[in-house]
């Protein structure tokens, strides 16, 4: 679940470049190659994206006409890892080396959806329900990598954030949330 905030100084953005941008800052963090389309859906639904226009910007103590800052709220526990990647891919989006990223992390049961507080792997558990729950089986992962069980994508072994092996199948995770909820989930069956 991510909260996209972009504030500008009033009149920065076009009607037509605020759409692209809010369609670029939720779609160009959401894709995978290996995610289910299920999966990569299910998460861009519970992504906004807001603007902000401020009637009144300084920059180094005068007026700003331009100006971009971007800042995104996570889950606490996801907040240092997304944010090399978040601020990397919206720098580049932004493509204005005065725009500013700020990543923020929403303490743990600081978030809610329908009126129910979600903590970081309720909501793994929210974006990733629609593979999980479709008993899709999926091909041999790619030599090098493993499935990881709870989204549904290939991830190399080098870069993952966490192995398992149950039943002779060796699984790997494309983030702590996806193993923390494998586990969770694998002890709760026990």
């Amino acid at each position: 679940m991510m909260f996209v905030e972009v504030f500008t100084p009033e009149g920065f953005l076009t009607s037509e470049r605020r759409d692209r941008l809010a369609h670029d800052l939720v779609n160009e963090v959401v894709k995978a190659d290996s995610a289910p389309p299920e999966v990569l859906e299910a998460e861009r639904a519970i992504s906004h994206v807001v603007f902000h226009e401020v009637g009144t910007w300084y920059t180094g103590g005068r007026r700003a006409e331009h100006g971009l800052l971007v800042r995104v709220s996570v889950p606490e526990g996801w907040r240092e890892d997304m944010s090399p990647y978040l601020v990397e891919i919206y720098g580049r989006l932004l493509g204005d080396s005065a725009a500013m990223v700020h990543v923020v992390g929403v303490p743990e049961g600081g978030l809610g959806l329908g009126g129910e507080v979600l903590r970081a792997n309720d909501i793994v558990r929210l974006i990733t329900r629609p593979f999980r729950e479709s008993g899709a089986q999926r091909a041999e992962p790619p030599a090098g990598s493993g499935l990881d069980p709870v989204c549904g994508m290939y991830v190399p072994f080098e870069h993952a954030a966490g192995t398992a092996e149950r039943d002779g199948t060796r699984y790997a995770f494309c983030s702590k949330g996806c193993h923390e909820v494998f586990e969770e989930e694998r002890t709760r069956l026990q």
